[in-house]
């Protein structure tokens, strides 16, 4: 095959239209920016009709079932917040490292809970699939009282000392 061939057969499997750097940017923006009120005025525009949201608690099809994750994370926790530290693009899926702070009740202290998300764009630019990946038995399990020292007990028989 020509080079001018393998490029034109290349250019044929990209996905056109958007710009998914752009997209990956507004997305972030969104996320850093998130409250009851910007959920619905512009993260929700970001998503496609059918995203696909998963996360180590959940694993839903929609967007109506998707922003319900994001209205429950509201209603049960005291100013959660997103900071993105870095991000990666390759083609139309973007990769994000975040910081997710919040407090479980107005006087408690901060919790922070550090983890990554895939982000894939269709090619009008909307997010088909957000999953997110985060160790849930360190941040969430493992400070469960009873739960939690039996998770410390099996980690640390398993662990190479």
């Amino acid at each position: 095959m020509t080079e001018h061939t393998l490029e034109q057969r290349n250019q044929a499997q990209e996905l056109p239209s958007a710009d998914f750097a752009l997209q990956l940017q507004d997305y972030i923006e969104a996320f850093e920016n998130l409250s009851e009120t910007t959920l619905l005025t512009q993260l929700a525009l970001l998503f496609d009709t059918n995203v696909v949201f998963k996360d180590p608690f959940n694993c839903v099809t929609g967007k109506a079932e998707t922003l319900h994750i994001f209205q429950h994370m509201f209603a049960t926790l005291e100013q959660p917040q997103f900071k993105v530290s870095h991000r990666a693009l390759d083609g139309h899926v973007g990769f994000i490292n975040w910081v997710f702070q919040f407090r479980l009740q107005p006087n408690k202290p901060v919790t922070a809970i550090e983890g990554m998300s895939r982000v894939r764009f269709n090619q009008q630019g909307l997010v088909t699939e957000h999953v997110d990946f985060w160790d849930a038995g360190a941040e969430v399990y493992a400070k469960v009282p009873l739960l939690g020292w039996g998770i410390r007990q099996v980690a640390k028989r398993l662990s190479a000392q």
